[in-house]
Formats: C-alpha cells, sequence, structure tokens
C-alpha cells in the first residue's frame, strides 16, 4: 500500500510540477521571473522523475535507445550496477532552491545590486559544486551498495560532506524566506502583499524537507519518503500559483478562471493517459518510467499547442499584421487630414479585414440624421433602414449569422466605437471566410483596430469643432448646465480626474449647481471652498452607486463593479491594474464598464439637482 501511495503521489506531483512551470513561462513569455520560476518547477519534477526511476529502475543501459544515452550523465557513474540505492543519488532538490532564492531577489523592489548578484552566483556555484561532487564521489551519500527499503529516508548512507550539503541547502532557503518577508514588509498593495505571502508560506514548506531529512538520516528514523513528495507538491502549488498571479497583477491581468480551467483541463488530460498508462503498467508490466515519460510528454505537448498556433500564426500572417500595424500608425498620424480620412480609415479596415479573414466590414458614424459611412471594405452601399439606436452597445457583440436585419444578414461581429463615454460609431464585421465566428484572438485584434479607428475619429472631431470656434465666437453658456447629456459626462469625467484639486473644480460647470450652493456655508464662498463643496457633491453621489447587496467574498457581483471601479480609482487613487486584478477583469472590460459608470454618476448627479 504505501509502494502505490507513494508512486502515485509522485506521479500526480511530477505532472503538476510539469504543468505549472509551462503555464507560467507561456502566460508570462517576456518576465524573467516567469522562466526562472518554470525552471524551477521543472527541477522539482526532475526529482519526481528521479525517485520513480528509483522506484522502478531500468535493468541496463544497453536496453536504453541511443537518444537517452546522454541523460545518463545526470545520475552517478555505476547505477546500473548498484540499482535503486544509485538512482535515488541522482537528481536533487538543490538546482531549485538556488533558482528560487535567485527569484526571491528579483522580486525585492529596489532591483539588483553588486552585491544581491555575488549571492545569486554564489548559489548556482555550490549548486554546481554538488551536483559534481554528487555524480563523481561518494562524499556526499556512500557508494555502497543500499540495504533497507527504497520507500524510506534511512536508506542512503550519508558521506563526510554531507553536513555541509545539507547546511547549504538551508542556509540558501533562510536567504530567500527573509527576501520574501523584505518584499511583503514594502509592498504597495494588499494583492501584491498576498501573493508574496503566500510564496513564503510555499518557500517554508519545501524549505523543511531539508531538516526534515538530515535529521531522518542523523536518528536513523524510518521515514517515509512520500512525506516529503507532499511537502514539496504542496509548496510547488502555491508557489506556480503565486508567482502566475503575482506576474499577471504586474502586468495588469487577471488569471484566477483561467488558472483554474487549464488546472482542470490538465487533471483530465493528466488523468485519462494515466488510466491507460496504470493499466499497461499492471497488465504488461511497463516500467514505471515510461508511464512517467508518456503523462509528461503529454502535458508538454497540449500545453505548448497555442504557443504553436501562436508562432504559425506569426510565421503565416506576419505581413498582414505588419501591414495593419503601419496603417493604424498612419491613421493615427494623419487624423488631423480630415478630408482624406474617410480614405485612411478605409484602409486600416481593409488590413484589419485581411488579418483576421472577414468577408467584408464596414464603419458607421452616429448622426442626428442618421448612420454615416466613411469606411468599407467589400460593402456594397445600399439605402440603410436603420437607426443609430439599433446599432448602440455597451461592449462587443458576437452575433449568429442571420441575427442582424438586412442589410446585415452575414454579420457576426458588432463592435461600438467611443470617444470618452459617448458611443460615436460603429464597426461591423461580416462572417470569417471559412467558418461563422470569430476565433477570440481575431476578436482581440479587431478590438485593438477598433479602438484606434475610433482615437482616429475623435481627434479629427475635436480639429474640426477647433475650426468651428474659430470661425464662431464663442460666448459663455449662464444657462443651468445638464449633466445627463452627452457632452456633460465628459465634464464629470474631467471633475473625477482632478478631484482633489480644488481650484480646478471650481471652475467646472457643476460649481454653478444648487447642490454645490447649499454645501457652501455662509462667509466662507471663497474659490477653494467651492471647489471642496464640489468634491463632496462628487463623493455623495459615487456613493449613491454603491448597491444594497453585501459582499461575503470575492470575486464582487458584476453590479459592484461600478461603484468600486470610480471609488477605488478615483476617491482613493488606487492604479487601475491593481482594480482589475481585484475584479478579476481585463483592461477593455475594466474601460467599458468605467465609461458606463461615469455616465451613471453623470445621471445620478443630474437626479440629485432635480430633486434638490
Amino acid at each position: 500500500m504505501l509502494y502505490i501511495f507513494t508512486l502515485i503521489t509522485n506521479l500526480i506531483a511530477l505532472a503538476i510540477a510539469v504543468w505549472l512551470g509551462l503555464y507560467i513561462v507561456t502566460h508570462s513569455p517576456r518576465s524573467a521571473i516567469a522562466w526562472l520560476t518554470g525552471l524551477t518547477l521543472l527541477s522539482v519534477a526532475s526529482y519526481f522523475y528521479n525517485f520513480l526511476l528509483a522506484l522502478d529502475p531500468p535493468l541496463s543501459s544497453t536496453l536504453l535507445p541511443l537518444w537517452m544515452q546522454p541523460f545518463l550523465l545526470l545520475w552517478p557513474q555505476g547505477a546500473f550496477e548498484h540499482g535503486w540505492g544509485n538512482w535515488l543519488k541522482g537528481w536533487q532538490i538543490m538546482p531549485a532552491i538556488m533558482i528560487w532564492h535567485h527569484i526571491t531577489l528579483l522580486l525585492r523592489p529596489e532591483g539588483m545590486n553588486n552585491w544581491r548578484w555575488v549571492r545569486v552566483i554564489a548559489g548556482y556555484t555550490v549548486a554546481l559544486i554538488g551536483i559534481i561532487y554528487l555524480r563523481n564521489t561518494s562524499l556526499f551519500f556512500s557508494s555502497e551498495k543500499m540495504e533497507g527499503d527504497v520507500l524510506t529516508l534511512t536508506t542512503l548512507a550519508p558521506g563526510s560532506l554531507y553536513p555541509l550539503f545539507m547546511g547549504s541547502m538551508f542556509l540558501f532557503v533562510i536567504f530567500s524566506i527573509i527576501n520574501l518577508l523584505r518584499s511583503v514588509q514594502v509592498s504597495q498593495t494588499r494583492l501584491q502583499k498576498k501573493q508574496l505571502v503566500l510564496m513564503t508560506t510555499a518557500t517554508i514548506a519545501a524549505g523543511l524537507t531539508v531538516p526534515i531529512g538530515a535529521l531522518a538520516l542523523r536518528f536513523n528514523f524510518p521515514l517515509p519518503r512520500v512525506v516529503l513528495t507532499l511537502l514539496l507538491s504542496s509548496a510547488i502549488f502555491m508557489m506556480g500559483y503565486g508567482v502566475a498571479r503575482y506576474s499577471a497583477f504586474i502586468e495588469g491581468r487577471a488569471i484566477v478562471r483561467d488558472f483554474f480551467y487549464n488546472l482542470v483541463a490538465m487533471l483530465v488530460l493528466a488523468g485519462l493517459y494515466f488510466i491507460v498508462a496504470w493499466s499497461s503498467f499492471i497488465a504488461y508490466d511497463v516500467p514505471i518510467a515510461i508511464v512517467a515519460t508518456l503523462m509528461v510528454v503529454a502535458i508538454f505537448t497540449h500545453s505548448l499547442t497555442n504557443v504553436a498556433r501562436q508562432f504559425f500564426d506569426l510565421l503565416f500572417y506576419r505581413s498582414k499584421s505588419r501591414k495593419l500595424r503601419e496603417k493604424l500608425r498612419s491613421l493615427v498620424y494623419k487624423a488631423y487630414q480630415l478630408e482624406s480620412l474617410e480614405e485612411y480609415l478605409s484602409e486600416a479596415l481593409e488590413a484589419l479585414c485581411n488579418l483576421i479573414g472577414a468577408t467584408y466590414g464596414v464603419i458607421f458614424l452616429f448622426k442626428k440624421e442618421g448612420l454615416e459611412t466613411v469606411a468599407t471594405y467589400r460593402w456594397i452601399k445600399t439605402v440603410l433602414t436603420l437607426s443609430p439606436k439599433d446599432l448602440e452597445s455597451d461592449d462587443v457583440r458576437n452575433v449568429p449569422l442571420g441575427k442582424l436585419p438586412a442589410p446585415f444578414e452575414e454579420a457576426v461581429l458588432l463592435i461600438p466605437l467611443y470617444a470618452a463615454e459617448k458611443q460615436i460609431g460603429v464597426l461591423i464585421l461580416g462572417r470569417p471566410e471559412n467558418s461563422n465566428s470569430f476565433a477570440l484572438s481575431d476578436v482581440e485584434q479587431a478590438l485593438d483596430a477598433s479602438d484606434r479607428f475610433a482615437d482616429a475619429i475623435r481627434d479629427a472631431d475635436r480639429e474640426n469643432e477647433q475650426l468651428l470656434r474659430l470661425v464662431k465666437e464663442a460666448e459663455k453658456q449662464s444657462a443651468k448646465p445638464d449633466l445627463a447629456t452627452n457632452s456633460q459626462t465628459n465634464t464629470v469625467e474631467d471633475a473625477l480626474r482632478n478631484l482633489f484639486n480644488y481650484a480646478y473644480l471650481a471652475d467646472t460647470p457643476l460649481a454653478e449647481t444648487k447642490l454645490v450652493n447649499e454645501k457652501i456655508t455662509e462667509g466662507k464662498s471663497t474659490h477653494i471652498e467651492r471647489g471642496k463643496a464640489v468634491q463632496t457633491v462628487i463623493i455623495e453621489a459615487i456613493e449613491k452607486m454603491k448597491p444594497n447587496t453585501e459582499v461575503l467574498h470575492e470575486p464582487f457581483p458584476r453590479e459592484w463593479y461600478p461603484y468600486i471601479i470610480l471609488h477605488e480609482a478615483y476617491t482613493k487613487e488606487v492604479q487601475n491594474r491593481d482594480i482589475m486584478s481585484k475584479l478579476y477583469i481585463s483592461e477593455g472590460t475594466f474601460n467599458r464598464t468605467r465609461r458606463a459608470a461615469i455616465r451613471s454618476l453623470a445621471r445620478a448627479l443630474q437626479e440629485m439637482e432635480d430633486t434638490n
């Protein structure tokens, strides 16, 4: 029973370590911390794989194929002659400890300095010396044939350098814990501190394997090796999850759902392969190393599927992506050339449709008299019976074929174009050439391009308004401000951005409302006091947007998003990436929710003004 439990535990730990290492690297490929964490987890995975080899060692090197012969350099000489005892002396945990020590120094907010680089180099040097001595000498573990049970820690006889070997590992574990604790002390946000605490806990759990192993050997206590496997497997899961969330936090991403979705998918995949391989192990006496190798290869191939697809997309579509970026840059630079805007928009739209394979594309602007076509690709102009109201949307919409009225029966994607809080138009894309819907990566490409389209149209409109202002003499509007209109929504947004600038707030149209006048104490109607009153009114309006329901745990319900975004971003001045991590939403969702929240705040202010 102990043998079966140990075997299965190491197989599961091996699968989790390999998957976590690949997940972190593929989701943060530009992060040095992610790559080093991946190496740490793969190093621990090698430790689990090494123990599986010791449980069921190969009989002879002559039975191994030629391509596997170089891997024998990782184990001491004469591994086949001495059986499982020599296989146990193979890959150890020391390289993982030194790499993790390097990571904890990179997590320090002050950055690397000469002294820290000396410590990193010293750690890697100790690990390299340990690997060389372990393979070529018996100074760490005795070369005598082992007696006893491979499942316990008392089977390896310690050598003369064993205390130094264990002491150096424990020392660098302590260094790692100290580095993490210091990072926790100076962390700026609660989310960042939470992940650092999780990594500290993981380091302590992994570090406990060092003194536990040393004490078991010192007092000849037959402690099952599976205890160390359980400690290490729990530690690597916490390390992997902590680093994945930390990297996502730094990059402004949210990963919780994606992480557990990938975890469940990996467990189902590994479970299916395990059932097939275990059946072969029981029925046909297949070596356990083959079972482990099969699981690792399956995880590698499935984890790298998206990476491979992105690589081939880059290989085959690189010229189209480059052309789209070129057109978008031209669009931004030439947006002020009003007479050529439609031409540049059409060129950029054509590049986008060619990249994602859309059958047609069209950009409409919302005007008082109806829809105005400003850019088309493979679009046959026809009489439109739709109005801007029919195409209004707060967010991108995937539309089933035939759901939109004529002439948009073939349209499957509708993307609103916003300038500040106002929808100024819409981008409609026909179905892909070889499908009925766009892939998520294609939708993201279209969303990015649509933001550029909207910026160019907004800049052109501003230029046009500036020209009109030069023709007409500006008159100061003394009428009561209508806060519910789209134009006044911009006023509310500007006030939010300057919520602690009293002088600025006092010069806004909000300062002339009855709400503000009532807040000003008689005899204190100074410019600064009026600005303070504007701030108070805005904060009260934000608090009125707070839902009545209680939140017992994260993640927050969707109805809380508008209040949290306004309260955190403007009254507490929390960075946007921190709010996105708190709500587990992407940057696009954050921006769209913020726009809707500011419109709601403007309506709330108007209602407060009307009922006053």
